[in-house]
């Protein structure tokens, strides 16, 4: 392994941090706050289920799109785009809250739409961005101060959202990640249009951060001529030639996939029906996970130096499949903050080891694609399992705790199946560090 190098670009990612740090925290209260309105205001589950499960196989096209975008086009600009385009519609969802009142379904799915979008084209552009700037030294600590900028973004948008939700009188208790908290003053429940104006303004505060960045390359880029379809058909190639890097991707973002049902579909009815619990415990679940994702962050490149990143990424998975099946039949708030904690520690610990292999084994030029590529994978499986999850009989009585074992047994088909890649992309990536 190289030394660490000290960071080029400093000043630029320290920017890029920033913007990221201050849009994420608005959209995180936004992303908790739309699925626990529809189930605690609009008391449509379902709806809101058959929203996420079609629009996210409807954006399987745009997915593959993004690819071609983030390595054809400066990414800088495409973030310049995304937050004036996402913080737009915000603030108009926002203005129509204001003057109509209380938001219908309609526009709230809007938001949620947007942001969904924006999703498939933020990490990616992200990660492409961050590797252009950082030498290849620097790949894992880079990934890894991506995740703690990130989840430490979570934890503030779950406090935020347990106190903008739920609202609290001063000297009533607040419970946040089980712990009663005290708060001297009172904070009105925030009406789901004003959330939005909050989000909508910080992605225009972030828009003048990243106009800011000026930053040298690191890396080479040569952006492929020719249209879309060329260049997605040259990462369909790269990827093809490479079997087992593709069977890698593609079981490996399997955590990332129940993460997002898990948190958007099946935890909000949980904590309701099988715990018989509020909006605190929802935002406090998230805030935990979001604990465990900052503590990988910061141990996740020592703890498993000695280990191969495939390796350590399949037994990871093994054993939080194993928390998931326990979370079937739970029935304690305390046991969901443990198993929140932990799984936010796997998502962050694979996360980390999948991206810097990622880094050191495929070019500037072709991550975006690459990256674009695995998530068709992650949105298509996203797709069809909320699909599943929308079926009457997840929404009987407290069945939704059935979701969590289907879970736990997906994870730990695909921790089995990265098995056969750990001893080849373990050579190549020694003889690559060679």
């Amino acid at each position: 392994m190289n030394a660490d190098r000290p960071f080029a670009n400093t000043p630029a990612l320290v920017l890029l941090f920033l913007a990221n740090t201050i849009s994420g925290a608005a959209q995180g209260i936004s992303l908790i706050a739309i699925p626990w309105y529809f189930i605690d205001n609009l008391k449509s589950p379902v709806v809101f289920s058959q929203f996420y499960s079609i629009f996210t196989l409807l954006s399987i096209g745009w997915v593959v799109y993004s690819g071609a975008l983030i390595d054809k086009y400066s990414r800088k600009n495409i973030f310049l785009i995304l937050t004036a385009v996402c913080g737009s519609v915000a603030l108009s969802v926002s203005a129509y809250g204001f003057a109509t009142g209380p938001l219908g379904a309609l526009p709230t799915l809007l938001v949620m739409g947007i942001t969904l979008l924006n999703f498939n084209l933020h990490y990616p552009t992200l990660y492409a961005f961050a590797q252009e700037m950082t030498h290849k030294a620097n790949y894992a600590r880079i990934i890894s101060y991506l995740e703690i900028q990130g989840q430490t973004t979570n934890v503030l948008s779950g406090a935020l959202a347990a106190l903008l939700l739920v609202g609290v009188k001063a000297g009533e208790p607040l419970h946040l990640m089980g712990v009663q908290v005290h708060l001297p003053f009172s904070i009105a429940a925030w009406e789901l249009h004003e959330v939005f104006l909050m989000d909508g303004i910080t992605y225009a505060v972030a828009f003048v951060l990243i106009l800011a960045i000026r930053y040298k390359r690191q890396t080479t880029f040569n952006p492929e001529d020719g249209g879309a379809w060329q260049r997605i058909r040259t990462g369909f190639d790269f990827l093809r030639a490479r079997p087992k890097l593709l069977l890698f991707g593609v079981m490996s973002y399997g955590v990332f996939v129940t993460v997002l049902v898990q948190d958007r579909i099946l935890l909000p009815e949980y904590v309701r029906v099988q715990l018989q619990s509020a909006a605190d415990v929802f935002a406090s679940s998230d805030m935990l996970f979001a604990m465990g994702a900052l503590f990988s962050g910061v141990i996740t490149r020592r703890l498993f130096s000695k280990m191969s990143p495939i390796a350590a990424v399949s037994l990871l998975m093994v054993v939080l499949s194993l928390g998931y099946m326990y979370m079937a039949f739970n029935t304690s708030i305390r046991h969901l903050f443990i198993f929140s904690f932990f799984y936010g520690y796997v998502n962050t610990g694979v996360r980390i080891m999948r991206v810097t292999y990622l880094f050191n084994t495929v070019s500037n030029d072709k991550i975006g694609r690459i990256l674009s590529f695995f998530k068709v994978a992650d949105t298509t499986l996203r797709g069809l399992f909320i699909a599943l999850f929308t079926l009457s009989f997840f929404h009987q009585e407290n069945n939704i705790r059935f979701g969590y074992l289907v879970f736990g047994i997906f994870i730990l088909l695909c921790g089995l199946m990265i098995v056969p890649t750990i001893r080849p992309l373990t050579d190549q990536l020694k003889k690559q560090q060679s």
